[in-house]
């Protein structure tokens, strides 16, 4: 007994001197950006970046741009990154012109996180005026905090509860073996790999980025469909084929996301936001379950609430979307021409 526990003592003592210049070299390098300091998350001249947390970019843009640039927003978008492709100059065409809005999505969005969100905002005393909820099934079944580095809720939004569990996180993300050992390709080569980008260990899409409003465009993506060479035979495996049988998502709103949606509500309520949600039109046609519609339109207001999921004109091209997740702007534009008449 004695011997195994000098020898566990021996090979923990290893592990802390391994450790720590492993520390010391994720602190330095910062590979998920959740460390240091940025004026941008995001340079289009990068020829490929690690994944970063999305809520996280939103939040301490948001915060840093209040606090440093003294900006005052009053309107807000919220969503999943469907959402980003609301752009705020086709958006500012229906809201007033003096109106400065803000792009506060993240990557597979949960109701839980965008009523911290909203709860933050009125926290900080700034005005609410206009609000795009842009939701869907999985937006409106998450009614907790999600888990993983890329997902996990911004310490600045929950008083620092989670600070511990969020920054352990993305070191036990970087120390995985299979992240690390991209990461140290991709720093020595310089270039992102297929088997990189399939993992989504790294992406390589370039895109373009606006600090002020944190919004993200894939211009790139664009060109290509109007020079007709995005549609590859590679991009278009995606697009399964459909039977366009009507099918209902299951339901999504139980008791605990009515009582999120109800603080929502409330709080938009609070600040007579001019509030629209939009239900995302998704390449699998499935329609938003009736219940969860009728709930949303007997909280939020009857014509409040626009359900685009199902079959209908937007879903039924696949030229409307990039692939089988997310419409492409234009489809977006269409919408809020609809929604603001």
């Amino acid at each position: 007994m004695k011997l195994f526990l000098k020898n566990l003592s021996y090979f923990s003592i290893i592990g802390v001197i391994l450790l720590i210049p492993t520390l010391i070299t994720y602190i330095t390098l910062d590979p998920f950006k959740v460390i240091h300091t940025y004026d941008s998350f995001f340079d289009a001249k990068e020829k490929g970046r690690v994944g970063v947390n999305k809520d996280y970019i939103s939040s301490s843009t948001f915060i840093r741009n209040i606090e440093n640039l003294s900006i005052n927003y009053d309107s807000y978008i919220f969503g999943n990154s469907r959402s980003i492709f609301y752009q705020l100059s086709d958006w500012k065409k229906h809201i007033p012109s003096y109106s400065i809005g803000y792009h506060f999505d993240a990557s597979s969005e949960s109701i839980w996180a965008i009523n911290k969100k909203i709860e933050y905002i009125d926290n900080l005393g700034l005005k609410i005026n206009n609000t795009l909820l842009v939701l869907d099934y999985s937006t409106l079944v998450l009614d907790k905090p999600k888990k993983g580095h890329l997902f996990i809720t911004s310490p600045i939004l929950v008083n620092n509860r989670n600070l511990i569990s969020f920054h352990a996180t993305f070191f036990k993300s970087f120390i995985t073996p299979k992240f690390l050992y991209a990461y140290i390709d991709f720093i020595i080569s310089k270039k992102v790999k297929p088997y990189m980008s399939d993992s989504h260990l790294l992406e390589k899409t370039p895109l373009n980025y606006n600090e002020i409003s944190n919004e993200i465009r894939y211009d790139v993506f664009e060109d290509l469909i109007t020079n007709n060479i995005y549609y590859t035979k590679e991009r278009l495996l995606p697009f399964y084929k459909r039977d366009f049988i009507k099918k209902h998502s299951p339901i999504a709103i139980g008791n605990p996301q009515k009582i999120i949606l109800q603080n929502i509500a409330d709080l938009l309520k609070k600040h007579n936001s001019k509030t629209k949600i939009i239900i995302n039109p998704l390449y699998d046609q499935l329609y938003l379950h009736e219940s969860d519609l009728a709930f949303l339109k007997k909280t939020f207001g009857e014509y409040v609430v626009f359900d685009f999921s199902g079959i209908n004109i937007f879903t039924s091209d696949y030229r409307n979307y990039y692939e089988n997740s997310h419409y492409r702007p234009h489809i977006a534009r269409e919408i809020m021409e609809l929604i603001y008449q």
